[in-house]
């Protein structure tokens, strides 16, 4: 495996633990319970359309606006409740249950007597709560709270559940004629109640909840039948049991449903009907009450008990104590699945993810997490509405998002470190707009050699050692500096890279370290351009004054090549050189010395005349001679590279005809008609003194005076490189 997927599958390796504890380390913060809160409650809210009725057993009688007008501003007598209690000793309900609290004495004695002697009849809990400070008050240490007994079957951590050192019990004839269940259900960090005791710690002792107690009255059960392990709180009936999960503080989640799914009956309304129908049989238009579940709490909104819950901001809390109830009834709970099955899921899908998508796009690395993420969130929902089953939501997104995000981070590292490192290797070598591209494209040349479709391309100063004689070193200096600097810039903008200079010399390439279409044309347009740019540096190094004659007629030989070549990074260990080699390498090198032998400028072979026309025809050339140039057994065509065929004068276009003409004849061996042509050309050569008309002529005179065999095929061997 190459050392920067190790690198990156090393970075991935330790990221994904790292991001998991962060994760797992966030969810047990308040802020991280509170968020997975907030999750649960938008659950309960989408579901709601869907919800089943709550159990038929549980009824909530509701003390509402009419109950409050026609009995009086609350608290109210407690005779009231007691009359209520003995109405309904003739259709008894299977218990009630009040949330509501009697801890202080009636003004009347009897009033609380006769709710007393009332509550005898029916089964009933009577509220209690397991208070923080009661001044005066010793720690709790019976084993009775009023008439109920305390619960012995409990393993576990007594600290970890809800409670306190003292009780606020009720009244005592209140305490002894029913059961106590105790109603502490303590808000989250946001005020809102999730989660409720099933039962409570009153200073050394264990009671049941008024939800707890609920279930046991109905069941005709007590405490004996209650018991308590890590995880459940276990009820053994007589017929049926009941296993209900809870958490380590024996807190059950509750599995709200929306308030419409219940039975309200109005307290006024049942008071009136009960004395209505007293022993005649019960309408069908009204919910009847016998052998059901009644919990009387208070539902006006002008009274206290209203608060937080995933339906609302101000709903009645006896629904908090008959969702809770229904739920238990059903066996409707809100399962959840082992913390490490979820975490290795986690895991396996987000590396999974990471390892797919840390070599893709960065589009693909954002949108694929995302789309995963959205699809985790929806399944939650959906098992949410159909099994009751949670899902974390908070911190497996924020940890999936998290982690590929830091993968995503890391690749802009390395990108950058890639970029940085591309722009300072090649940053010199190469046109910025081929630096940007190499980027872009995201590949990174190769360490050691690969071969490559270039065109080489190599420049010289004719004469240059004259120059040396005839300047100074800092002249000499500036010459170069200002001379290379022109050259280079044209060699960039076309697309080259710049191998290597060697003295006055250029060596380039195009085509690599990216290939790209047309790099042989655009070589010879950089020919081109570089020789025009020769003429305008030679005038305005005239017209400072301050030049020699040699340098004023400063002349540069250029010889273009494309093949095949060995490309890539090359040298010593200590020292490496992005450069080219091999044979189509040689071959450029030769064509620009070769020139100077056919008293031309910039001499192309003719794989790049034909690739550079392939591209763009609008490039004039003048075929040269067929040659086998020095080192090399191989004949090859040779050009001229006139320049733009838009910019050919009409004379130059009658002096290449005549020489086309001229070459014809001389591959057809008819020496005298091909020098004829070439006396002919000569003249409108642009260089009279050097150029290939005169160097055909010669040619034609050699070929006379040793004319080749018959079966010649125009190629010449050239005798110097």
């Amino acid at each position: 495996m190459p050392k920067k997927k190790k690198r990156s599958l090393g970075f991935v390796l330790k990221l994904l633990p790292a991001v998991l504890l962060l994760a797992l380390g966030f969810s047990y913060t308040p802020v991280g319970r509170e968020l997975e809160d907030l999750t649960l409650d938008w659950r309960f809210k989408a579901r709601a359309a869907s919800d089943p009725q709550a159990h038929a057993s549980v009824l909530i009688v509701g003390i509402d606006e009419d109950a409050l007008t026609r009995f009086g501003r609350w608290p109210w007598a407690r005779e009231i409740h007691g009359a209520l209690m003995t109405q309904l000793a003739a259709r008894p309900p299977a218990a009630v249950a009040f949330d509501l609290i009697f801890s202080e004495p009636s003004p009347d004695p009897a009033s609380d007597q006769a709710f007393g002697d009332a509550l005898i009849l029916v089964s009933s809990s009577i509220t209690a709560a397991a208070a923080e400070v009661l001044e005066g008050r010793p720690p709790f240490e019976e084993d009775y709270a009023g008439n109920t007994k305390a619960i012995t079957r409990f393993k576990g951590d007594p600290a970890r559940l809800v409670g306190h050192d003292t009780g606020l019990l009720p009244v005592q004839i209140l305490a002894e004629s029913s059961h106590v269940g105790f109603v502490n259900c303590p808000p989250g960090a946001d005020g809102a109640r999730r989660r409720i005791p099933l039962v409570v710690r009153c200073g050394s002792r264990i009671f049941p909840s008024l939800v707890l107690q609920a279930l046991l009255q109905s069941q005709g059960l007590d405490t004996d039948a209650v018991e308590v392990v890590p995880g459940h709180v276990r009820v053994s009936g007589k017929g049926k049991n009941w296993d209900i999960p809870v958490d380590d503080g024996c807190q059950m989640t509750i599995n709200y449903r929306r308030p419409e799914s219940f039975t309200f009956v109005p307290y006024a309304a049942l008071v009136s009907k009960l004395a209505e129908v007293q022993d005649q049989a019960w309408p069908g238009d009204f919910p009847p009450v016998e052998g059901r579940i009644l919990l009387v709490g208070q539902t006006a909104a002008g009274l206290s008990d209203l608060g937080l819950t995933p339906h609302g901001p101000q709903t009645p809390l006896v629904l908090v104590h008959a969702n809770a109830l229904s739920s238990i009834l059903s066996g409707d709970y809100v399962h959840s699945l082992d913390l490490p099955l979820v975490v290795a899921a986690w895991a396996i899908i987000a590396f999974m993810t990471v390892l797919v998508l840390r070599h893709g796009s960065i589009g693909m690395s954002v949108a694929v997490p995302l789309l995963l993420a959205g699809v985790y969130v929806a399944a939650a929902f959906f098992f949410f509405q159909s099994e009751s089953l949670h899902l974390p939501l908070a911190w497996p997104v924020i940890g999936f998002i998290a982690v590929q995000g830091g993968s995503i981070v890391h690749r802009l590292v390395i990108e950058l470190r890639a970029k940085s490192r591309i722009k300072g290797m090649f940053g010199t070598f190469l046109a910025p707009q081929v630096v940007e591209q190499m980027i872009a494209s995201g590949e990174e040349p190769k360490l050691g050699g690969h071969q490559s479709e270039i065109t080489a391309f190599f420049s010289d100063i004719a004469g240059f050692s004259s120059f040396s004689e005839k300047l100074g070193p800092e002249r000499l200096v500036e010459l170069m500096n200002d001379y290379l600097t022109e050259m280079t810039d044209i060699l960039h903008d076309n697309g080259g890279t710049l191998d290597k200079f060697i003295g006055d010399a250029i060596v380039g390439m195009f085509g690599a370290p990216l290939s790209f279409e047309g790099h042989a044309y655009h070589a010879c347009r950089a020919a081109i351009l570089m020789q025009k740019r020769q003429l305008e540096l030679r005038e305005k190094w005239r017209k400072q004054g301050n030049w020699p004659e040699i340098v004023l007629k400063m002349e540069t030989r250029i010889g273009v090549n494309s093949g095949l070549a060995i490309i890539g990074m090359m040298g010593s260990r200590r020292r490496l050189n992005y450069t080219m080699m091999g044979d189509t390498v040689n071959l450029a090198a030769r064509s620009e010395s070769g020139a100077k032998s056919y008293g031309v400028h910039t001499m192309i072979t003719g794989e790049t005349r034909d690739r550079a026309r392939k591209h763009q025809d609008d490039l004039t050339f003048r075929l040269l001679d067929r040659i086998v140039v020095k080192g090399r057994s191989t004949p090859v065509e040779m050009f001229e590279l006139i320049g733009f065929t838009a910019e050919v004068s009409e004379e130059t276009r009658e002096c290449l005809a005549i020489y086309q003409r001229g070459i014809e004849r001389y591959f057809a061996q008819d020496w005298t008609d091909a020098q004829t042509c070439f006396q002919r050309s000569a003249h409108r050569e642009r260089h009279q003194d050097d150029n290939p008309s005169l160097v055909m002529i010669r040619r034609c005179e050699d070929m006379k005076a040793s004319p080749p065999p018959p079966d010649w095929d125009g190629v010449y061997v050239m005798k110097t490189k």
